[in-house]
């Protein structure tokens, strides 16, 4: 793969799906959600409609779920950045190195090993708050179409879906949970401007800005199709990339159709297609530290990888961080060498489903098992972890998750990607320093062509 095809989308793809910013209502308010959120329940009254469990553990250490947050609070101004509910809260306790071996149950194993190799990363952990929700029309849609969808081709491919953004809200089987992160997202259309850069001892933050718009199917008129979504956008900053541009297509059937991708390249000033952005590939501008697929926890076809779905456990995961969606923030203040600064970050105690993905005899890929960890109530990913052709702990992953609750769905204050190997971190989707995204823009078919991104250049 080229340096140019690579370089957009480690920018545009990541926020397919989700992506960032939210705000959330305060403690007041969440004791005030809609009732008809709380009510959506799924075949059983004891599941939400995204299959989580609604009820608390015993320990009262994980609350009920009472709907989450779906509304703005008064005097919101997306511009200011989100207001976070909870910014009077202190932390239960801060894990470091030393108290980590009294939570590793707790703890991912990458989680474990980042606060054992470096003294200044810690774990401050937070009264958990089930704040995650989707719009109602879109709850409703997972509960109506779910008893009609099934994977077909081996579970490369979904058939029955209209408009749901997950299509087995109880999932049995790997297959089944990996689909419901390919399609879990907060809204059916996006726009949003991002920012990535790398840090790590001696390497200063050079943020790369990208903009982009993503439709998922229901937003351009192809529900029932196969198609997923689409995505464009473009780089802004800095000056020597800007006018870069990326278009995705991608699909509900991986066996009988493939990701559609074009760039533009700044340099030969045209239109190419670009069928090399998926699986292994190295991500534009990340310093080779991730692949095009583990973006935001795994994008595209599922084919190199046995999936299983291990079971679900409680654990410490990043959460509700409002905190660092803060616009007066800089990106080079956000981080301490390799990691964002722990005051900023906030982690909970919530349920997780544990998928693990292990490469089938045959494929290549430069991972040979990774491990996700998935917030019950949004299926999405919080924590990942990425082991070698050796099997040995490569690459460790942390989206801080937080409710956007003008979408409302989940989204991301950001994604880290830390590499134990080369000491250094790939940032994406930041938005500190760039406009506000915006969710449920007005698109159709015509915004998502080779020819629309063909005007893009300048």
């Amino acid at each position: 793969m080229t340096q140019h095809t690579t370089t957009f989308f480690g920018y545009f793809f990541y926020r397919w799906f989700s992506c960032l910013f939210g705000t959330l209502l305060g403690l007041l308010v969440l004791l005030f959600q809609p009732i008809a959120l709380a009510q959506l329940a799924s075949n059983s009254a004891s599941l939400t409609p995204l299959g989580a469990e609604k009820a608390g553990n015993a320990a009262k250490t994980i609350p009920e779920w009472m709907g989450g947050l779906s509304t703005p609070p008064a005097g919101f101004d997306a511009s200011k950045g989100y207001v976070d509910p909870f910014a009077a809260e202190k932390p239960l306790f801060v894990i470091d190195q030393s108290n980590v071996d009294s939570h590793a149950d707790k703890l991912p194993t990458g989680q474990v090993q980042l606060i054992k190799k470096y003294p200044k990363y810690k774990i401050p952990v937070y009264p958990s708050q089930r704040t995650a929700t989707f719009s109602t029309s879109m709850l409703q849609a997972i509960q109506k179409e779910a008893p009609g969808i099934s994977l077909t081709h081996n579970g490369l491919a979904v058939a029955g879906v209209k408009t749901s953004s997950v299509p087995f809200p109880q999932a049995k089987a790997g297959a089944e949970a990996i689909w419901n992160l390919l399609m879990r997202r907060p809204a059916q259309s996006l726009e949003s401007h991002t920012a990535s850069f790398i840090s790590g001892p001696g390497v200063k933050p050079v943020p790369v800005s990208t903009s982009q718009t993503i439709a998922f199917a229901p937003a351009i008129g192809k529900e029932g199709t196969t198609h997923l979504f689409s995505l464009i956008g473009d780089v802004r900053r800095p000056s020597s990339l800007a006018g870069e541009a990326l278009l995705v297509h991608d699909t509900l059937n991986f066996k009988e159709d493939a990701r559609n991708a074009w760039v533009v390249n700044s340099g030969q000033r045209r239109v190419i297609r670009a069928p090399e952005l998926s699986h292994a590939a190295p991500a534009g501008n990340s310093d080779s530290l991730r692949t095009v697929d583990d973006i935001y926890g795994f994008n595209g076809s599922p084919e190199r990888f046995e999936w299983k779905l291990l079971g679900k456990k409680e654990m410490y995961i990043p959460y509700n961080n409002y905190r660092m969606s803060n616009k007066s923030l800089k990106y080079t203040d956000m981080v301490d060498d390799a990691f964002v600064k722990p005051e900023l970050t906030r982690f909970e105690l919530h349920r997780v489903y544990v998928l693990e993905g292990k490469l089938k005899p045959g494929m290549e890929h430069l991972y040979s098992r990774r491990v996700m960890y998935v917030d019950e109530d949004s299926w999405y990913v919080a924590l990942m972890d990425q082991y070698d052709s050796k099997g040995e702990l490569w690459r460790v992953k942390s989206l801080y998750l937080m409710q956007a609750y003008n979408a409302p769905g989940m989204y991301a204050a950001g994604e880290m990607q830390h590499d134990l190997n080369a000491r250094k971190t790939i940032f994406s989707g930041f938005e500190n320093e760039e406009p506000p995204t915006r969710f449920n823009v007005p698109v159709n078919s015509n915004d998502f062509t080779p020819g629309a991104l063909r005007k893009m250049m300048r």
